[in-house]
């Protein structure tokens, strides 16, 4: 049988770092492709990369339709998971958000259509949503246009609606907001390092809206379960099915690190209101033999010392 060939799109990202990885470790063949013009390469990226001949990184964009075409037509497997993040990051970029997040999907969409691949992993989003932020909006029209390539071509699409992502490696912050600069961080990521450093917590509104936090370990079971003929075609919630509340994580997180901090409400972000979200979890349960396993405590506790490593690490200042 030939060797499975993964394409990776957002190999710099935090998620698909870590799927890199347990690729690799099951001896695909993995290609990581990123611009890199926000965020470097992860240093355990470029070992495995440096340690592994099997694993490649290429620069670039997904806006160049022809580098894309020449990636995916040697890719089995396709991972899209490259786009301009941030659900409060992309005020007055409204134009690049949408020539990275619509146009350049189209691009991985048809190249991965012309060339066969066997599935075509991505993050979709739902299609009804109370928030009105570019992000969210390119977000609608990239789920819609990968559902058309579905019914309409043909295209073996596989939709992972990914809960609230946390784990070691997570970025704290994506891209400031160009019109409220503090707004584009990450909530565990930056409350464990503002916690470690006995600083307020930023905690945009009273804190009582509620996520599904799921930990990366449990996202990357999920993400390498989903390349089968039963999956294709449908959209899975990948979560833990609970709702925690913003100051529940918070406090979890000052009681873990032993914090000093205090929370620091501030007003709802641009574009946000106040929202409860939690994964239905049962089909992914029916149809992946799928679940998150990691409860919230063991997971900020898993996290916690990244966070505490790299501050150990960062230059005085």
């Amino acid at each position: 049988m030939a060797e499975e060939r993964v394409l990776i799109t957002g190999g710099a990202g935090f998620i698909m770092s870590h799927v890199a990885e347990r690729l690799a470790a099951m001896g695909k063949r993995v290609v990581l492709f990123d611009n890199v013009e926000e965020h470097a390469l992860y240093a355990e990226t470029t070992a495995l990369i440096n340690a592994n001949p099997k694993v490649q990184f290429v620069r670039g964009d997904i806006r160049d339709k022809e580098t894309v075409e020449g990636l995916v037509k040697e890719a089995d497997v396709v991972y899209h998971f490259a786009a301009l993040m941030g659900t409060s990051s992309r005020f007055r970029q409204e134009v690049r958000t949408v020539e990275v997040n619509i146009i350049g999907t189209l691009h991985v969409l048809q190249a991965a259509l012309d060339a066969g691949v066997q599935y075509y992993v991505h993050p979709p989003r739902p299609l009804l949503t109370e928030w009105q932020t570019p992000y969210i909006i390119s977000k609608i029209a990239q789920t819609q246009f990968t559902e058309l390539f579905h019914r309409a071509y043909g295209l073996p699409t596989v939709g992972l609606l990914i809960a609230n992502c946390y784990g070691p490696r997570e970025r704290s912050v994506l891209n400031p907001n160009a019109l409220r600069p503090k707004e584009g961080q990450k909530l565990v990521a930056s409350a464990i390092t503002a916690a470690l450093k006995n600083e307020p917590i930023a905690v945009f509104g009273d804190g009582t809206q509620s996520s599904d936090f799921v930990f990366i370990d449990d996202v990357v079971d999920a993400i390498l379960k989903c390349t089968a003929p039963s999956v294709v075609g449908k959209v899975l919630d990948i979560g833990t099915g609970i709702a925690t509340p913003v100051n529940r994580v918070v406090e979890l997180i000052i009681e873990l690190t032993g914090s000093r901090s205090q929370i620091e409400h501030l007003p709802m972000r641009t574009g946000e209101v106040k929202i409860e979200t939690k994964s239905e979890v049962t089909t992914a349960r029916e149809v992946l033999g799928w679940e998150a396993t990691t409860d919230l405590r063991e997971g900020l506790a898993k996290t916690i010392p990244y966070y505490a490593q790299l501050l150990e690490r960062a230059p005085s200042a």
